[in-house]
């Protein structure tokens, strides 16, 4: 977390990608708590082959002729899944999300949080850079015009199509430090004509909340695609190991980002570009999750 100098403990929350602490106390039941992580078995081969065309790894299935089939397939669900690999991270792949709450009400509590389900208009929308600022005023019950501002830092080709004016939804969560909790937050702004996703990010420790507002989007985690860095001794480890998250929309594209990368997409007559800063997943005592990453839609 970088220091909030200038704005409320709750109004600013900036995390960075590179500055995600390796090991954070952990909550009894705070784990990964995505329920669809039974995608890390998908053995469809033409699933994700096509978004990691930067490898030229090829999967054991096709080279080892040593083998039998069932010797085979157990080796190739032990190192990927559905022929993905285990691309190197990008130096140049980073990220950041914060969230400038202003005076939306935080709820007290065991951590406290803030929750916003919200109409909003854009006031301003820039994209310098990479370095993305989206000023809005938004109203929820009795709240009315209040003053959120988003803030995302991905890749200096990172788009946007978002419009000074527009009519939009926003749906954001922070939470606080508490007892064995790390702070965390993540928010989906979508287009409130069409529902499609414009804006997402998300820096927590698990993606939890974020697909009951992703619109026609899925994220789930993918494990298994990159190596154990403990090997069988994941005991209280401190390394953590790289996974994935698989982007599915409902008109059928799917992709599968590896910790460290990026991919596209086309669905809805838009294309989709998803930076994954951070997909870790820890096994150290009271150790959990940790994600950054953020996506953006453009007219294809």
């Amino acid at each position: 977390m970088l220091p909030r100098t200038l704005l409320p403990v709750h109004a600013l929350v900036l995390v960075s990608a590179i500055l995600a602490p390796a090991c954070k106390p952990e909550e009894g039941a705070a784990t990964d708590t995505d329920p669809t992580d039974s995608a890390a078995t998908d053995t469809d081969p033409t699933d994700t082959a096509a978004t990691q065309p930067t490898t030229s790894d090829t999967d054991t299935a096709a080279t080892d002729t040593d083998t039998t089939a069932s010797d085979t397939a157990d080796t190739d669900t032990d190192t990927d899944t559905g022929g993905e690999v285990c691309v190197p991270r990008d130096p140049v792949v980073t990220a950041e999300v914060g969230i400038d709450f202003g005076t939306w009400p935080v709820m007290d509590g065991e951590p406290e949080t803030i929750s916003v389900a919200a109409a909003c208009t854009v006031q301003t929308a820039t994209q310098v850079e990479g370095k993305v600022e989206v000023a809005l005023l938004c109203s929820q019950g009795d709240l009315l015009d209040v003053a959120v501002t988003l803030f995302v830092t991905a890749p200096a080709d990172f788009a946007i199509d978002i419009q000074d004016g527009q009519t939009v939804a926003l749906d954001a969560y922070w939470q606080g430090e508490g007892h064995h909790i790390g702070s965390g937050e993540w928010f989906v702004l979508k287009a409130a004509d069409t529902g499609a996703v414009l804006l997402a990010g998300v820096a927590h420790d698990s993606n939890f909340g974020v697909n009951e507002v992703f619109g026609a989007l899925t994220v789930d985690t993918v494990e298994g695609m990159c190596p154990l860095p403990c090997g069988s001794e994941c005991f209280d480890t401190s390394d953590p190991e790289r996974i994935a998250f698989q982007f599915v929309h409902d008109e059928g594209p799917s992709l599968e980002v590896v910790d460290g990368t990026r991919g596209e997409f086309l669905a809805q007559g838009r294309k989709f570009d998803a930076v994954v800063a951070k997909a870790e997943k820890y096994y150290c005592l009271n150790c959990w999750s940790w994600y950054v990453w953020v996506i953006g839609s453009v007219p294809a």
